[in-house]
């Protein structure tokens, strides 16, 4: 056995271990996938994709992205604009009458630099609960309630779910094509995702082989349950129609067929992609690191990372992608999990990958 062999063999025992680990004390139950240039170095499923009907997680459960469906929809915008049907200066008034907010360019909305209000406040506040919303009525809510902006366009960066939902209805006005049909026609049929899609459960319901329903903890009931069944989670039904900031559902082996695709020219040329994993500059000169779709970090342990984490109540995702070494985590939950808990699974598995002492969680 040569030295390499010897140490994938130790890090995969570490894995293996992590994992069992934490699924036995710490109820973890989803989907892990490890690259090595592209090849499936540790893969994993662990736990139930449905309670109801016991069926348990398998290499091929569907689970909800959450947020790290925003790389799919700053993607459409790049392919847009290489087609030259839109400009990243392009103002985002120019795409909605009477939107009441000046100077935003869709730009700032891929970077969340365009301090716009958080469309879920909004909606907290006025909406109907028995209604489910869709993108057009976050447009509509913006314009006539006129909520105040965070801050000046470029000023600053704040993570803003609102801008991402506006660039999937840009999508959908440049392109003439609703946005779940274009992301299918543009991306997941190019690369051969055929278990990938813009999907709102409750909005649009449909049977979904091997979907991995997502559970939170209930301390009154003392079980695991649907977000649906929670009066303190209602948000996730009647905001179940919004897309573009979530709402794209995938599987390991598609996400690695999206990790592949990322280092070639399949979708977009290379110098679009080096734009998009590159950190943007705000007024005062200082960088802000998120590129398009992409948190970006740079380190001298594990050279650069572009990676994005997704958290809907339920569900915990996370893609990190070493595009150095190319080397990719993907990882899939589907039960509630505090975020720096996750966050030191992630760091555990990390020092594995790079050969660094480790601390399970």
């Amino acid at each position: 056995m040569t030295q390499g062999s010897k140490a994938s063999d130790v890090r995969y025992r570490q894995l293996d271990e992590l994992f069992s680990t934490i699924a036995e004390k710490n109820n973890w139950s989803g989907n892990i996938l490890i690259l090595e240039e592209g090849n499936p170095f540790y893969q994993n499923a662990i736990g139930m994709a449905n309670l109801a009907t016991a069926e348990k997680l398998s290499p091929e459960s569907v689970f909800d992205l959450a947020s790290v469906s925003k790389a799919f929809t700053a993607m459409g915008v790049m392919i847009l604009q290489e087609r030259g049907k839109l400009d990243y200066t392009d103002k985002v008034e120019s795409f909605f009458p009477d939107f009441p907010y000046a100077d935003i360019t869709v730009e700032n909305l891929l970077v969340h630099t365009s301090g716009l209000p958080d469309y879920m406040e909004l909606f907290s506040q006025y909406w109907d609960k028995t209604q489910i919303a869709t993108n057009q009525d976050i447009v509509d809510q913006l314009i006539k309630h006129q909520p105040s902006t965070l801050f000046q366009p470029n000023e600053k960066y704040e993570y803003s779910n609102t801008g991402y939902a506006l660039l999937a209805s840009i999508i959908e006005q440049v392109a003439n094509t609703p946005f779940a049909d274009f992301l299918q026609q543009q991306i997941f049929q190019p690369l051969d995702m055929q278990h990938t899609k813009v999907y709102n459960r409750r909005y649009s319901p449909e049977r979904i082989p091997h979907y991995a329903y997502g559970y939170v903890y209930s301390a009154d009931s003392e079980a695991w349950i649907l977000p649906d069944e929670s009066s303190e989670l209602d948000f996730v039904i009647y905001l179940d129609g919004i897309q573009g900031d979530g709402a794209v559902s995938s599987t390991l082996d598609d996400l690695r067929k999206w990790d592949r695709a990322l280092y070639t020219e399949k979708l977009v040329k290379k110098e679009t992609l080096d734009r998009a994993f590159s950190p943007v500059q705000l007024t005062d000169n200082s960088l802000s690191y998120y590129g398009y779709g992409w948190r970006i970090r740079e380190d001298e342990a594990t050279g650069k990372v572009v990676h994005h984490s997704g958290s809907w109540p339920g569900y915990r995702s996370w893609l990190r992608r070493y595009t150095q070494t190319d080397k990719t985590i993907i990882y899939l939950t589907n039960v509630e999990q505090e975020r720096e808990w996750t966050e030191k699974v992630l760091e555990a598995i990390e020092s594995i990958l790079f050969e660094r002492t480790y601390i399970t969680p």
